[in-house]
């Protein structure tokens, strides 16, 4: 009977290659001194991924949480230098806040700039209409930002 095609052990290795030990112990079986520190290093690696994933996700979260919300549902242009816009915050009840209001000209440039302040309140979400003075004739009224204050 004839041998099954590869079965000559020294036939392959001599076409594969031997593993041979280099003189400086590297490479090896996975108890050499070189494998532990790969594995220290991964370990470390992971650790900081974790951290750094973590650290990610929190900072998200904070910043798409933030503790005041407000909008511009209503506004109309009431002459060539104001507007009046309505605006509503929510917010904590016992907490106020400081909203900046502006506006815009037609041609993108800023009009317009006020800070309004919304005070404490008993209800959650607090409605107030605020009328802005603008350098030109205003096209839009929009917030660039609310604080807790």
């Amino acid at each position: 009977m004839s041998q099954p095609r590869g079965a000559d052990t020294n036939a392959a290795r001599d076409r594969y290659g031997r593993r041979v030990p280099r003189p400086d112990g590297a490479g090896g079986n996975a108890a050499s001194k070189g494998t532990s520190n790969d594995r220290g290093l991964r370990i470390a690696f992971v650790v900081f991924l974790v951290l750094l994933v973590s650290g990610t996700v929190w900072i998200g979260l904070d910043k798409a949480n933030p503790d005041v919300r407000a909008s511009i549902p209503t506004f109309k242009v009431t002459s060539d230098h104001s507007v009046e816009a309505r605006i509503e915050v929510v917010k904590d009840k016992d907490k106020s806040a400081v909203c900046v209001l502006r506006s815009r000209s037609s041609d993108g440039s800023e009009v317009g700039r006020k800070e309004v302040r919304i005070p404490a309140s008993d209800a959650r979400t607090v409605v107030v209409t605020e009328v802005l003075q603008t350098t030109a004739r205003p096209n839009t009224a929009e917030l660039d930002g609310c604080r807790i204050s």
